[in-house]
């Protein structure tokens, strides 16, 4: 059964500033999402009206709300969630995006040189996510 109204009763003043904080220029998307739908909870905003704002299903508010309930601020970032170990290590990424930028104008020449740099195969779409995640993101010197 949906329960109609569901609020965040009380906050503490250090509590509702470090929301308007993580709304303003919280991680990523998600957290300043959720701040803000806790925020509007807070201001007896309804479910149904914090899940029209942000286009999502009102379990999904509701979920958010009672996360809050239960775990406060820990419940603000995603969960980590268990993938796939990568290929690469990371001084093998370094290896990878070394030889990919000594040659950049013949992938098939670095995938080749990659493997036998590191005695592991590679694909081109591995080469360019690591690639991307290095370069691109800034995160080139790790």
């Amino acid at each position: 059964m949906n329960v109609p109204y569901k609020f965040i009763e009380s906050l503490s003043a250090e509590d509702y500033d470090k929301l308007v904080e993580y709304h303003q220029t919280g991680v990523n998307a998600r957290v300043r999402r959720r701040a803000h739908a806790l925020l509007l909870s807070f201001q007896k905003r309804s479910v149904d009206e914090i899940a029209a704002i942000y286009q999502v299903h009102r379990n999904t508010v509701s979920r958010w709300i009672e996360r809050w309930h239960e775990g406060g601020w820990e419940t603000l970032p995603d969960i980590k969630q268990a993938g796939r170990p990568p290929l690469l290590t990371l001084e093998e990424q370094a290896q990878a995006v070394a030889i990919a930028l000594a040659n950049p104008k013949f992938p098939h020449r670095q995938l080749q040189r990659i493997r036998a740099a590191t005695g592991k195969q590679i694909s081109a779409w591995t080469l360019k996510r690591i690639l991307k995640k290095k370069i691109i993101s800034g995160k080139e010197s790790s």
